[in-house]
């Protein structure tokens, strides 16, 4: 049923149509039934948000204090204000001037902080603090098993603080990503709150930030020994920060996505260690940097044992590895590699260890100082006992080992140098594996 006038439509033009403000008209069911010219500026965004709120019987009409507040907080820098008319509802629209200078101010100071290498929790605390003068401001992490709030970090006046906020437990049935918080009565909503009461809390905002799969990513906390001086500003401060915080964590989500993707391309699945391709990587740098020592004081990197010119690269081959994979299968093949990269990392902890071919481990010791060969195959004969005592009796390990000053000081050539070392160590042992 289409929805009709309460009163002639010609009076309400006469009434409505030269004032300044927005007005909106609006039937029980959320329907527009007037709209002045005043509303062109009004955000689409905004006035859907209106009828929406209108629909569930909010519309900042006759709702409870802290929820008409909430409300009126989301708009943005619009004052809503409603009254009844007949069984409709007549909407006022207007533009806080200054409230909406200050809240683009706060979008800009916090675009300037973020461009900056501020961390986003950091810049969010700061523009808060800037505008709020509430004593506590801090932005918690939620700690989903433990059904609590951790807030690291905390503004205490003007002063960034560790630990400043206990924190927080939720009650049963208090959702914590949820709608804003703002009350006096913190056990509504918390558990285990005395120690937020020794401290002088007594009136808290809270809002849980989300990114936009509209997952949970933290806590937004003002709260003061009083209710704040401008309790409006501080909640639509605190929901706009909402809105700028969340797309930021988003980014900050994609980063480790990223991240993780670079990690997982230079890394060997079989060993967990480096692949070759994280190898060569770190080779080229180690070398470029020990072109620059040299360059900078060739004499002090000469004599210096902790120079990059000392550093070892030492080649590992299996012997009889292809006859584990034969007789007991490559999981068991693919277990010895294991058991010998990790043996090889307990050599020394600054080294790294790669896979760089089926059988063919490397191991580098930047800034090696006094170790030499002789130490290394002392290393090796304990992994080889080790690893018959896991059952891979028939395993030996041939061994390269070059520095880096040696050769032409090239890539090509260390690993030329430690390859022909590898062979040469295999037929001094003289082990027949096949």
């Amino acid at each position: 049923m289409a929805a009709t006038w309460s009163i002639p439509q010609r009076d309400l033009c006469s009434v409505f149509e030269n004032i300044s403000d927005g007005i909106l008209i609006v039937s029980p069911a959320a329907e527009i039934l007037y709209r002045n010219a005043a509303l062109e500026g009004f955000p689409t965004h905004l006035e859907e948000r209106v009828l929406s709120l209108c629909a569930t019987q909010h519309c900042c009409c006759g709702a409870d204090d802290d929820l008409q507040l909430v409300e009126r907080a989301m708009m943005e820098g619009w004052g809503v204000s409603c009254y009844a008319l007949g069984e409709n509802r007549l909407i006022i629209v207007k533009y806080d001037d200054y409230l909406g200078e200050r809240i683009q101010s706060l979008r800009d100071d916090f675009a300037k902080q973020i461009a900056s290498g501020i961390l986003p929790s950091i810049a969010a605390m700061q523009v808060l603090r800037d505008r709020i003068a509430s004593r506590w401001i801090t932005i918690g992490r939620m700690d989903w098993p433990n059904e609590r709030i951790i807030f690291d970090l905390c503004y205490d006046h003007d002063r960034l603080r560790q630990d400043g906020i206990p924190p927080l437990y939720r009650n049963v049935g208090f959702n914590m990503c949820g709608s804003m918080v703002v009350t006096k009565n913190l056990t509504g909503f918390f558990n285990q709150t005395e120690p937020h009461t020794d401290m002088g809390v007594a009136h808290i905002v809270g809002l849980a930030l989300k990114n936009h799969r509209n997952e949970c990513i933290g806590y937004a906390l003002i709260a003061d020994d009083h209710e704040p001086e401008n309790l409006k500003e501080t909640v639509t401060f605190l929901q706009e920060l909402a809105v700028l915080y969340g797309p930021y964590f988003e980014v900050g989500s994609a980063e480790k996505k990223t991240r993780k993707a670079v990690a997982d391309a230079h890394t060997d699945v079989v060993t967990g260690q480096g692949n070759r391709r994280a190898f060569e990587s770190f080779m080229h740098e180690c070398l470029e940097d020990m072109r620059n020592e040299l360059e900078e004081s060739e004499v002090e990197a000469m004599f210096d044992p902790k120079s990059l010119r000392n550093s070892l690269m030492m080649l590992i081959d299996f012997d009889g590895f292809k006859r584990v994979n034969d007789l007991a299968g490559h999981d068991e093949g693919d277990r010895a590699l294991r058991l010998v990269a990790e043996a090889l990392c307990e050599i020394n902890s600054d080294s790294r260890v790669y896979r760089i071919g089926g059988d063919e481990l490397v191991q580098v010791f930047p800034r090696a100082g006094d170790l030499e060969a002789d130490d290394l195959r002392q290393h090796i004969n304990i992994i080889e006992r080790e690893m018959s005592g896991h059952g891979f009796d028939d395993i030996g390990l041939s061994m390269g080992v070059v520095h880096f000053f040696e050769g032409e000081g090239s890539f090509a050539s260390l690993m030329a140098l430690a390859d022909a070392r590898m062979y040469q160590d295999k037929r001094m042992r003289s082990i027949a594996f096949v």
